[in-house]
């Protein structure tokens, strides 16, 4: 027995009708399946319906549900091909890409100068400390 006394067999029987319920649900409120960069979002449907993504890999019967489900035309006549509306967020995700690129190479730049300004501090410390005493010291 598994997880609240139920058997593997009840709980997948459980997870479809979970799921069921939410696909019957989006379809009554007119909404597409959750998606994120033109594919459908697994994490986001199971967290909805209450259980782990992975019930989608494991799970035959949850697995065709979400497949016809997906096969059906998207609400409001929205073609699920269309995919000028994933243009721009591709395009900021990739100008947001460049940036952050950007930023590590000036963080690497800024970490070297760094280190080298710092090894050279401490040679001339101990140049310093050298003349100070008029005699060699251990660095």
């Amino acid at each position: 027995m598994s997880a609240g006394g139920k058997s593997g067999p009840a709980l997948g029987a459980e997870n479809v009708e979970k799921l069921r319920a939410y696909l019957d649900d989006l379809r009554k409120r007119g909404l597409p399946l959750p998606s994120r960069g033109g594919e459908i979002n697994l994490s986001a449907i199971a967290l909805a319906c209450g259980f782990n993504r992975q019930v989608f890999y494991v799970n035959e019967g949850a697995r065709s549900l979400l497949a016809d489900a997906a096969a059906r035309p998207a609400p409001g006549g929205a073609d699920p091909d269309d995919v000028e509306g994933d243009e721009k967020p591709v395009t900021r995700s990739d100008r947001r890409d460049r940036r952050i690129h950007q930023l590590e190479q000036a963080n690497a730049a800024l970490r070297a100068e760094n280190h080298g300004l710092r090894e050279r501090l401490r040679r001339l410390e101990h140049v310093e400390a050298v003349m100070m005493t008029g005699r060699r010291v251990a660095p």
